[in-house]
């Protein structure tokens, strides 16, 4: 491998990030919010281009920050929104590395109605 330009090592995001956050604009599932202030819904934007199929997610908070047009602070704000409106399950900011880590909600279970068993009747005359 032989690197011409040192500044792609900085670029963010790359085409999969690209890929996925035209993906998430589309069919915004399950980091949907539609009525939501637009830092708060470019935020669930950003996290979901840098979301895996991983249990957690991560990326750095310089990055989001920036991605997000905040700075790390209000980043943090933002993401406490996110999980305050249940859009992500858990979120943490390891400050030693600079690193945001976060997990989706878990999916909610589809509740079933309860099925009655059926009784039988004679027929009536």
């Amino acid at each position: 491998m032989r690197l011409l330009d040192a500044t792609v090592l900085d670029q963010a995001p790359g085409r999969r990030a690209r890929r996925r956050a035209a993906h998430w604009t589309l069919r915004p599932a399950p980091l949907a919010l539609p009525a939501a202030p637009p830092a708060l819904r470019l935020t669930a934007l950003v996290l979901a281009a840098h979301t895996s199929a991983d249990a957690e997610h991560s990326a750095d908070m310089d990055v989001l920050a920036r991605l997000c047009g905040h700075s790390p602070q209000q980043t943090g704000e933002l993401l406490e929104r996110l999980v305050t409106t249940r859009t992500l399950g858990a979120w943490h900011h390891n400050r030693e590395t600079d690193e945001v880590l976060w997990q989706l909600p878990q999916p909610r279970a589809r509740a079933r109605p309860a099925v009655r068993p059926r009784r039988h009747q004679a027929p009536r005359c």
